[in-house]
């Protein structure tokens, strides 16, 4: 496997902690702790474009179908940007609770708040249909499952899944700390999760029960890992830490392939936050509490 940095992209004051894809392949949008919401073209990397200013640090956002950023606000709730002009076209108050992550599941809105708390919003609407609360610890990261299901992490260290009529149908201890991210491999119907104890684990969801046991695991970096993503095509997945460095993995057997890092590759020089495997040409982009965003050609 060969890395190749193509580029580092620089311009925010502070650490950055949220990654979104684009409406287009090319495009993805970043945003941290100085509430810059900054648009970046692939093809044309060192033009960072910013598309909104929020007040305070911005820890999620996803754009929906109808090119709208739903951008999380640590103490004000979610506002949508529209892209094509860079309007704020709505605001909805969810308390003084950090956002942690946006999950759209069909007409629904999922987010994801500090104190343990899920709200569950109408995106037609934007009325709030269902708070859901199963922990007093943060509700870190959302994926959505069969049958519209929702799998959600929690600083306890638990992942719980949710059934569509929003009740809990499974909880179980998945990590000592903090569950940072957790991501669902639909071809082998497994859930891969990372936490704050710096383990990779995964889990059979053919065999779930509320005694659940990972299928495999690894003691995967020096320090706690903040996210993961999936290459878009092939059974690869990258994990990012707070030791600084990304990491490659086998999805099939958790083997690493490639460690990149400030030595070897050009990293990041402090802890890695967020990543996407963007479809564009396959590249892999990375932000950090270093200010900067990095793409990675990974072939």
């Amino acid at each position: 496997m060969q890395i190749e940095r193509i580029d580092t992209f620089s311009g925010h004051r502070g650490p950055i902690y949220s990654l979104a894809f684009g409406e287009q392949a090319h495009e993805f949008y970043s945003a941290g702790s100085d509430g810059w919401v900054v648009q970046w073209n692939l093809q044309k990397p060192d033009l960072g474009k910013v598309v909104a200013q929020i007040n305070g640090s911005v820890y999620a956002m996803k754009h929906d179908e109808q090119g709208v950023l739903w951008v999380g606000q640590n103490f004000e709730g979610i506002h949508g940007i529209q892209l094509s002009n860079q309007e704020r076209i709505f605001s909805i108050g969810l308390g003084a609770n950090s956002i942690f992550d946006i999950l759209f599941n069909h007409t629904q809105v999922w987010v994801a708040h500090q104190d343990g708390l899920i709200s569950v919003i109408n995106a037609n609407s934007k009325q709030i249909v269902k708070h859901i609360k199963a922990s007093e610890k943060s509700v870190r990261n959302l994926r959505l499952l069969p049958q519209n299901r929702v799998a959600a992490a929690y600083s306890d260290g638990y992942i719980r899944i949710f059934n569509s009529n929003f009740e809990l149908e499974y909880a179980w201890k998945a990590h000592e700390g903090s569950v940072f991210g957790v991501q669902y491999w639909e071809q082998e119907n497994v859930l891969i999760s990372v936490g704050k104890d710096a383990r990779i684990k995964k889990w059979n969801l053919h065999k779930i029960t509320n005694q659940f046991q990972p299928e495999s695991e690894v003691i995967a970096h020096m320090y706690a890992i903040h996210d993961l993503a999936f290459h878009p095509q092939k059974p690869l997945f990258a994990s990012a830490s707070m030791d600084k460095t990304i990491k490659i993995w086998d999805a099939q057997d958790l083997t690493l392939i490639k460690v990149i890092d400030a030595a070897r590759y050009g990293g990041h020089k402090n802890s890695v936050n967020k990543l996407i495997w963007t479809p564009f040409e396959d590249q892999l982009v990375s932000a950090s509490d270093d200010k900067n965003i990095s793409v990675w050609k990974i072939h």
